[in-house]
């Protein structure tokens, strides 16, 4: 697992921002098409249906593989529309660095357990420092 310090993470921050800028308009039309399809009056199966089927999956796929490249740096998606954890270490405890969409860089932090309600701001950068293993 690799552990990033708050430069490494902000560093990341320009190819955050364009990633979900292009998949922000998807993961919208996704949840509006879930709606339609999955809501309690969904429609009975049509050729219309089954386009937005087929819309919902394409675009799914479009977002997993515009998300899965951040993945594969140790980056957690935490949701879709741009929220970001690293793995981090402050001291000897196991923390996550935490941006979201909008942010011009990574400026908080929380237990691993907190999740974003638990975020704080991050007071002194070289209190989270990467690991030389990672």
């Amino acid at each position: 697992m690799r552990f990033f310090s708050v430069e490494e993470a902000s560093r990341l921050v320009p190819l955050l921002t364009k990633t979900f800028g292009r998949v922000r308009p998807w993961v919208e039309r996704v949840q509006k098409l879930a709606e339609v399809l999955d809501g309690p009056e969904a429609p009975p199966d049509t050729a219309e249906v089954r386009t937005f089927r087929e819309e919902r999956d394409e675009l799914l796929e479009r977002i997993r593989g515009e998300l899965g490249p951040l993945q594969e740096m140790g980056l957690e998606i935490k949701g879709a529309d741009g929220l970001v954890d690293f793995h981090a270490r402050r001291g000897e405890e196991p923390v996550y660095l935490c941006w979201r969409y909008g942010e011009n860089a990574v400026a908080h932090w929380h237990d691993l357990k907190a999740g974003f309600s638990g975020r704080r701001p991050i007071d002194s950068p070289d209190d989270f420092e990467p690991t030389y293993l990672s």
